[in-house]
């Protein structure tokens, strides 16, 4: 009899349990807010890096990128000199992944995500920030973009039990403000499409100046050793 309450209560629970449901992206369609790297490449999804995009859009692809939403426990990251400086300022919400992988943006620099996440103290009232990076991976990326919401948080309210209508949150240049990287008014974001629309641009981080003054030291040793 103890194992049958337990069962129904166990199933009572998850029948009621709170989660918020969200779908994060960057924009849909043809005006999507497109990344690009510093020297100009853009994503697509099921692209590598380096390969030609034929019709209008006669850029080179950027290669598939990294891209996540969450928050940073700071906004001051124009000091910070490493991608592993960088992940670990970073709390992720939901799933990490390339663009185009989890969206219907066919060949557009788009990400979109759905989630089904509680959203506990971890995230209550935290803002909302786009994460991207030019490789697999954020640890191997070079270049980075995280472009933070000016007015939408991830907030408590949003768990609803057994919801089912999610709630959709698009981040572009309109509504954000770039930390790192740039926004930008040329982005293409098809291969067809006859206008760029805005978006962003990737940055390289900058060591500090004891960063690169410690790396000179080293390989002036080296060079030092080499001639004797």
């Amino acid at each position: 009899m103890k194992l049958v309450i337990t069962s129904f209560s166990l199933i009572a629970s998850a029948l009621t349990s709170s989660a918020a449901l969200y779908t994060l992206n960057n924009g849909t369609g043809s005006t999507a807010a497109g990344v690009q790297t510093s020297d100009g490449k853009v994503f697509r999804s099921s692209t590598t890096d380096g390969q030609s995009l034929t019709g209008i859009n006669t850029q080179t692809s950027a290669g598939p990128g990294v891209v996540a939403f969450g928050f940073f426990s700071t906004d001051s990251l124009s000091s910070v000199s490493s991608a592993s400086s960088l992940v670990a300022l970073f709390t992720q919400f939901g799933a990490t992944n390339t663009f185009g992988g989890a969206s219907t943006g066919g060949n557009r620099s788009v990400f979109s995500t759905a989630q089904n996440q509680t959203i506990a103290s971890t995230y209550t009232d935290k803002a909302i920030y786009f994460f991207a990076g030019n490789a697999s991976s954020f640890a191997t990326s070079t270049q980075f973009l995280v472009a933070k919401m000016d007015s939408t948080n991830f907030l408590a309210a949003d768990d609803t039990a057994n919801a089912v209508t999610p709630k959709v949150i698009t981040i572009n240049p309109a509504n954000s403000t770039a930390l790192i990287g740039s926004e930008i008014s040329n982005v293409w974001t098809t291969n067809t499409d006859a206008t760029t629309h805005g978006g962003w641009q990737m940055a390289t981080l900058v060591p500090e100046p004891s960063t690169a003054l410690l790396g000179a030291i080293g390989a002036l040793g080296l060079l030092r050793r080499r001639r004797n």
